[in-house]
Parts: C-alpha cells; structure tokens; sequence
C-alpha cells in the first residue's frame, strides 16, 4: 500500500480552494504557527506584514467579515514551480461579484508561497492595491 504525501503544490492548491468560503480557522489550519504574511503594496490603514498563525486568522476573520456585500463565486490560481520545490508562485484570478456591478473575472494578485514541513511559512501577497481602493470607494 502507498502513502500519498501532499506535495507543496497540493498544499497551495487547498490554500485557495478554502479562500471563498473566507473561513479563517480553514484557511490558518494550513499555516505554520510562525508564518509570515506580507503585502508589499499596502492598502492605505492595512498592515503590510502580520507574523504568526493566530495574528493572521484574527486579521483574515475581521477583514473578511466586512465583506459580506461581496460573491466570491471561486478562485483560480495558476501555480508556477520555482528553483526550490518549497517555493511556488501563484498568479490569482478571482470569479467575483461586487456590490452594484454584476459578475466578472478578475486578477487580483501574484502570491510568492513558501511551504516547509507540510504548512505556509510565508505568503507575499502583491495584490493590485489601487483596483481594490477603488472598489472600496465605490461601494460607499
């Protein structure tokens, strides 16, 4: 009998297969307790890095709970290798509907992913910051 072991990819791929639920115990179950998360193109009054598991489910769970106007309907990432196995980098398209607009595809963001010993150490999340300030602005 074969054991299958999850390969970093796989784990990525589960990562964003749990992102439209917006579940934050789901998603931070697949991190490391001393991950990092970064968002080098910050979003005017977000943080740029959050470091640990539990500062990220807390961060995910109240800024995802101010998002109840919005259907994410899936999220596709297309998932390149890297020199190191470990590393991945995912280019993500999201099926959303926005409040007053109707559904659409849209790229969000390249995500630069490290996994070691079966969990996220790191999440470099470079998200088009100036298409999500102004959809912001248009929803109030």
């Amino acid at each position: 009998m074969t054991t299958s072991v999850e390969t970093p990819r796989d784990l990525v791929i589960r990562l964003f297969d749990a992102l439209p639920a917006r579940d934050a115990d789901r998603f931070a179950a697949l991190l490391a307790p001393d991950v990092v998360f970064e968002m080098p193109f910050v979003i005017p009054g977000e943080p740029s890095r959050i470091e640990g598991r539990e500062q990220i489910r807390a961060y995910l769970a109240q800024r995802w709970s101010g998002m109840s106007g919005i259907e994410i309907h899936a999220i596709r990432p297309v998932i390149h290798e890297t020199a190191d196995p470990n590393t991945l980098i995912a280019e993500i398209d999201v099926d959303v509907t926005r409040p007053g607009t109707g559904r659409a595809w849209a790229r969000t963001s390249v995500n630069v992913i490290r996994v070691e010993n079966g969990q996220v150490t790191l999440f470099r999340d470079y998200m088009d910051t100036g298409r999500i300030v102004a959809m912001r602005a248009s929803w109030e």
